[in-house]
């Protein structure tokens, strides 16, 4: 009994490490997609906004924030973001928080303030990549969608 709590401790340590692969690893049990790839045009008044100056905020075991900016169309995309953590192991409920801003032409926008409550890539959407269209000036609106609550700006795709 005393080797089994020494061991397994070591076991989820090891496992816990990041390697080469790993996050693009579908056998890989403690893996979690914490934001899914999103591909947004960014619109202010109907045109582009272009180099507008997005901001990501994630937030599963720690909070993590990259930047981007938009192209000369007003498009980016913000690349799948996974972890990895002994926790993914063991039956237990798993949030995400993801909160995505716009600053551009000197005023701050948020257009994604959501909960992701599961941990497979494009869940956010049951399945659907992200695809968004975002008009700054467009009222922020607060919705349930995709099992949670949902703060945003933009229209999806399968949007009704």
């Amino acid at each position: 009994m005393q080797k089994f709590l020494i061991a397994l401790p070591a076991a989820l340590l090891i496992l816990s490490l990041p390697w080469p692969g790993a996050a693009m690893s579908k056998m890989n049990p403690l893996k979690a997609c914490t934001f899914s790839e999103m591909e947004i045009s960014i619109l202010f008044k109907g045109e582009p906004a272009r180099g507008a100056k997005i901001t990501r905020t994630i937030e599963w075991k720690e909070e993590r924030t990259d930047q981007f900016t938009t192209d000369d169309n007003g498009h980016v995309t913000l690349p799948a973001e996974f972890e990895n953590h002994f926790l993914k192991a063991f039956p237990m409920e798993f949030v995400s928080a993801q909160h995505v801003t716009v600053q551009f032409e000197g005023e701050e926008y948020e257009i994604w303030n959501y909960a992701k409550r599961d941990a497979d890539l494009n869940s956010e959407m049951q399945g659907a990549p992200l695809q968004l269209t975002c008009e700054l000036t467009s009222e922020s609106r607060t919705q349930r969608a995709f099992g949670s609550i949902l703060g945003t700006r933009c229209i999806w795709q399968n949007n009704e």
